[in-house]
């Protein structure tokens, strides 16, 4: 599917991102015009690049929290492959 240039707008400012499926832009914009409202609401700035640099300091906190879980997850799901090939092994 070729990737259309479609118009969002963020915090007023007009941008044109190239995207094949404008639905889902829009989507992801909404939500990213809704977190940028409430840390403006929370922390009382005018200052866009200020608010998209804590929006980008909030998802870091989220990817590296998400991150952590995933390597926990791998490490539970190794240790249970061992677990189950010994039992296996055993059963030979």
């Amino acid at each position: 599917m070729e990737k259309k240039p479609v118009e969002i707008e963020i915090l007023g400012k007009k941008y044109y991102i190239r995207s094949d499926s404008k639905e889902k832009l829009d989507r992801y914009v909404q939500y990213l015009q809704n977190q940028l409202t409430e840390l403006n609401e929370k922390f009382n700035t005018v200052d866009q690049l200020k608010l998209f640099l804590l929006y980008s300091l909030n998802i870091t906190e989220k990817f590296f929290i998400e991150k952590d879980k995933c390597e926990n997850l791998s490490k539970e799901i190794e240790k249970l492959k061992e677990i189950l090939d010994r039992e296996l092994e055993e059963e030979k």
